[in-house]
């Protein structure tokens, strides 16, 4: 078994499959790499879609990199018009990703995923550790900075027409309010994450206490078993002395009657 072996396996075998993979490491002669195997984070659901995605949907996801590549260079060109274009496509391809990675998914699980794949736009170094399919959670892809216009939040959801605006327009009031309104939906995706990222933490911190407690109890157990199987040996070996005992017994005692007959 493989690293890449181990974030294709279905979720709930992460745990036992690790610590096979770790026992393997340290019985060919590499203590290192199993205390590294040991503390690799058991990836979160929405981690665990997305590697499938890369696994099972790869033209999808050179999709989405490759767009990263053509978003960064639109901007780095200040390419207006064809920014607009790649931001639109962008958006509909984060949304056929999460479409692909499952139904009826949860909104956290379904935010996770969308910041995942956003990160692997802005980035491109966030794009290729996605594209090793061993994702544990959105911070592997935490990136410094992303471009304006870019900012690792969900991805838009789809919202009813407005209604038609009036034919006049204050071009300098509507960009003012605009982009007071795309501050406030930054402000509010940040906390979100923020908050969101506070409960991987405490939830990641909860599961290595888990798996901790499991490995003292798997140690306690190998000891155990171990006591067991001297007692048993000793148990024989009180047997054997028993009988010994017994039949010198038996001889002295009829040396005894012999000796009295006489």
């Amino acid at each position: 078994m493989t690293l890449d072996d181990l974030y294709g396996l279905p979720q709930e075998d992460f745990i036992a499959a690790r610590r096979d993979l770790a026992r393997q490491a340290r019985t060919g002669g590499d203590p290192e790499g199993a205390a590294a195997i040991e503390k690799l984070a058991k990836p979160t659901k929405a981690a665990w879609l997305v590697n499938r995605l890369v696994r099972e949907h790869p033209d999808e996801i050179a999709t989405l990199t490759d767009l990263g590549d053509d978003l960064r260079a639109a901007h780095t060109g200040a390419a207006g018009e064809s920014l607009r274009e790649l931001t639109q496509r962008r958006t509909t391809l984060i949304r056929e990703l999460v479409g692909l990675a499952g139904k009826s998914l949860s909104e956290s699980i379904t935010r996770e995923i969308e910041e995942m794949l956003t990160a692997a736009i802005a980035d491109s170094g966030a794009g290729e550790v996605l594209r090793t399919g061993r994702v544990s959670s959105v911070r592997d892809l935490s990136i410094a900075s992303a471009w304006p216009g870019l900012e690792i939040a969900a991805v838009p959801r789809p919202k009813p027409a407005a209604k038609p605006a009036p034919v006049k327009v204050d071009a300098a009031k509507a960009r003012r309010e605009a982009l007071a309104a795309a501050k406030a939906q930054v402000k509010a995706a940040e906390a979100d994450r923020a908050a969101a990222e506070k409960t991987i933490e405490k939830t990641e911190n909860a599961v290595a206490a888990a798996e901790k407690e499991v490995r003292d109890l798997n140690q306690a157990l190998d000891a155990a078993e171990v006591a067991e199987m001297e007692a048993r040996r000793a148990l024989q070996v009180a047997r054997r002395d028993a009988k010994d005992a017994e039949r010198a017994a038996g001889l002295a005692w009829r040396k005894l009657q012999q000796a009295e007959d006489a």
